[in-house]
């Protein structure tokens, strides 16, 4: 099939800020101390290519929810608002919001506010030995390799890639279909359906994904209602409540405090960090390391791939918490129909099997085999750093790198992973087609080793052997946790007697 590919004119060049030198030159000038005093004083201040911009009258109406925005406060945010947003969106929608230029004072910083108390955004977790990284270099190079990229075409869409997901989609759809319905009434025939309905969901949320990064057709409305009416209507999950999680997750990747995608407490900690019953911005409430969580976080490298079984579960709770009772929904009413039609489609679908605990087991399969999924995903991070070796200095690029692992599998395996075990190239490129990936895996790695990142990769299997592995270690630290409480409780009881 002939490459139908659609060039984006917006993506041709790199994304700058569409300030005239006029302008930019009557902007006050904004020092580092002046920007943390307003910021004390309320004001959401960004730094985007050399500009102070104030984001209160934007924060709660972004796309991607507010904590995207409010966990770059006080930052230099150029490189994570050029790789998540288009063109137009930073040349032609942020200079609205500049109200300064900003004035370094010289320490190569990219963060200013680490030492500060903000309510909305905790310091980013630090620790772990010095990197002895350039990060200026990092950050002039990585630049270099996203205009390089830009300029050869690379975030144009290919279509011709999608007419061939879209024969997997109804491929595994016809079969689930044709299972219930017609194949003969066995735990066999309902297993088998069970297992097509979770491979057409793990696919499809990788449609999905890419709608909600805005890959397709680079406009965001587009493609967030095409996302709608695919994930909500077929997979009961809702779209909104993913891009506000996931974009906070690009923005704070594996971050103890700030990053929803590491927080599974009590069943999962993936840092002894979280015995100290952190507080979750993303959730604004207490992640409590209590006498549940101490049991599960115990036994977590015994009891992943159960509870992987249960994780879509989760999933769907997470969904209708965020229609119901999220601040931000844009799209609450049009999710809330669409995913009612799925519940009436999948219902309808199951009341044509005809004993009870063969619909169980066809419901069952068809949520627990999704476990793949959830594994796939989780395999990326659940295992990688979660401390910067010098939050005030570290850029985007070093980051990304540090708290993603890719996932080698053969070429002609690549759509079971959905093009994305390329995890480390989709954090440095999130805008970029998923099936570009493996073309841009090259340069970064050459970007790595010119500046001494490791970049991480493994197996499918071996991936899943160093994350177990590495739940274990955290599992195996909570007996040493809880023999240092008895002993304070003992001697706690001993001063009071």
């Amino acid at each position: 099939m002939p490459s139908l590919t659609v060039k984006r004119d917006a993506d041709a060049e790199p994304a700058k800020i569409a300030l005239s030198e006029k302008r930019r030159r009557h902007l006050p000038t904004c020092t580092v101390e002046q920007l943390r005093q307003r910021i004390r004083d309320g004001e959401y201040l960004v730094i985007i290519d050399g500009l102070v911009c104030k984001l209160n009258g934007f924060v709660d109406k972004h796309p991607g929810g507010p904590l995207a925005v409010l966990h770059m406060v006080g930052r230099d945010a150029t490189d994570e608002v050029t790789s998540m947003h288009p063109r137009e969106v930073v040349a032609d929608v942020m200079p609205r919001w500049a109200v300064a230029r900003f004035v370094a004072d010289g320490s190569e910083r990219v963060s200013f506010v680490e030492d500060m108390q903000l309510p909305y955004s905790a310091a980013r977790s630090a620790g772990g030995e010095p990197a002895n990284l350039d990060y200026v270099a990092i950050q002039r190079d990585y630049r270099q390799l996203h205009a390089r990229l830009q300029a050869e075409g690379f975030f144009a869409c290919d279509y011709s890639e999608y007419a061939r997901e879209g024969a997997r989609y109804v491929g595994l759809f016809v079969a689930a279909l044709t299972l219930v319905l017609y194949g003969p009434a066995s735990a066999w025939t309902y297993a088998a359906a069970g297992l097509c309905t979770a491979l057409l969901w793990q696919q499809l949320s990788f449609f999905a994904h890419d709608l909600g990064h805005n890959e397709l057709t680079g406009r965001r409305d587009i493609d967030l209602v095409l996302g709608i009416c695919v994930a909500d209507v077929l997979g009961g999950l809702s779209v909104g409540w993913w891009k506000k999680n996931h974009n906070t997750h690009h923005i704070v990747a594996n971050d103890i405090d700030n990053d929803p995608d590491i927080q599974h407490m009590p069943f999962f900690a993936v840092s002894t960090r979280f015995f100290e019953s952190r507080f979750s911005t993303y959730y604004g409430r207490i992640m409590q390391f209590d006498a549940a969580a101490r049991l599960f976080v115990s036994l977590q490298d015994k009891l992943y791939y159960l509870v992987m079984c249960f994780a879509r579960f989760n999933l769907y709770v997470l969904s209708w918490t965020y229609l119901l009772r999220s601040d931000f929904a844009p799209y609450r009413a049009l999710e809330i129909v669409c995913v009612g039609v799925f519940l009436a489609w999948f219902s309808y679908l199951v009341s044509y099997i005809p004993t009870w605990p063969l619909r169980v087991l066809y419901v069952l399969t068809a949520n627990a085999a999704s476990a793949i999924l959830h594994i796939q995903i989780t395999l990326s991070h659940f295992a990688m750093s979660t401390e910067s070796p010098d939050p005030e200095h570290e850029c985007f690029c070093a980051r990304q790198v540090r708290t993603t692992m890719d996932v080698i599998c053969p070429r002609w395996f690549d759509w079971f992973h959905g093009g994305l075990q390329f995890q480390i190239e989709h954090h440095l490129f999130p805008r970029l087609p998923r099936h570009k990936l493996v073309r841009v895996q090259p340069m970064v790695k050459d970007l790595c080793r010119r500046h001494g990142m490791e970049f991480k990769e493994f197996s499918f299997i071996d991936g899943n052997v160093y994350t177990i592995r590495w739940l274990g270690h955290v599992a195996s630290r909570v007996k040493t946790y809880n023999c240092r409480e008895r002993l304070h409780d003992q001697a706690v009881a001993s001063i009071v007697s």
